[in-house]
C-alpha cells in the first residue's frame, strides 16, 4: 500500500520514492530547499505514538541524528515548547531547534502541529546553528484491519553554509531513516494508555 490517500493527489506534491512501505514526497519551495512529506502504514495505536513522542530520553533512537531532546515549557496538557539538539556530520556544525507543538485527536484522527518558537528565550547560549521557519506536522489516521496511516510533513531552514541539492538530499534521507526507527520503536508502545486519548 503506498501513495497518497483520498482527494489530495495535485501538483503540490511531486512523488519522490517508496522504498520498504515508506513513499517520499516533495515540494519545492522558490528558495530552493524542498519541504517533506513522508508516509506509512503501521499498526499502533494513537497513545502508542504519543507515549513514544513524549519519551525524551528515547528521541535519539528514532528522529534521525536527534542528539537530545527536553521539554523547556508545558504550557497546557496539550501544548509544549521543545528543544531539540541534533548532530551533524563534519564539518558542518551542529543543529539546533526550539518549537511549539500542539496536538488534538477528532474524528479524522490524531494530529500534531509543530510551528518554529526560535524567539522563545532560552537561558543556555550555544555555538549551534538553530534551525528556523519550522513548519511541520504528523497525522495518524486508523484504517481497517489494524493498519495506521502515519504521514509526516515538515519544512525548515537548516541555516549554515551547506549548498541546497544537498540539505534537500539530506532531508529525505533523514525522513525515511526516521521512519523506519519509528516503525521499530512503536511496538514498545502498544502497551500504554494516554490520559489525552480516547481511542
Amino acid at each position: 500500500m503506498s501513495g497518497i490517500v483520498g482527494a489530495e493527489v495535485d501538483s503540490y506534491w511531486q512523488f519522490d520514492s517508496d522504498n520498504n512501505g515508506i513513499t517520499i514526497y516533495t515540494h519545492e519551495h522558490t528558495d530552493g530547499l524542498i519541504e517533506i512529506r513522508a508516509q506509512m502504514y503501521t499498526p499502533t495505536s494513537y497513545s502508542a505514538f504519543l507515549s513514544l513522542l513524549e519519551d525524551s530520553e528515547n528521541v535519539p533512537n528514532w528522529i534521525d541524528k536527534a542528539s537530545h531532546s527536553r521539554v523547556i515549557n508545558q504550557i497546557s496538557a496539550t501544548e509544549n515548547i521543545v528543544y531539540t539538539q541534533f548532530t551533524a556530520p563534519w564539518p558542518a556544525r551542529d543543529r539546533n531547534m526550539i518549537t511549539y507543538s500542539k496536538y488534538w485527536l477528532n474524528e479524522l484522527g490524531f494530529t500534531i502541529n509543530i510551528k518554529d518558537a526560535s524567539d522563545y528565550t532560552l537561558v543556555e547560549q550555544s555555538d549551534d546553528i538553530r534551525i528556523r521557519s519550522v513548519d511541520a506536522s504528523w497525522t495518524l489516521r486508523k484504517l481497517t484491519h489494524g493498519t495506521t496511516l502515519i504521514e509526516y510533513k515538515a519544512f525548515a531552514d537548516p541555516g549554515g553554509l551547506l549548498p541546497d541539492w544537498l540539505m534537500n538530499k539530506l532531508s529525505k534521507q533523514s525522513a525515511r531513516t526516521t521512519f523506519g526507527n519509528l516503525r521499530d520503536q512503536l511496538p514498545k508502545y502498544q502497551q500504554y494508555s494516554h490520559p489525552q486519548i480516547e481511542e
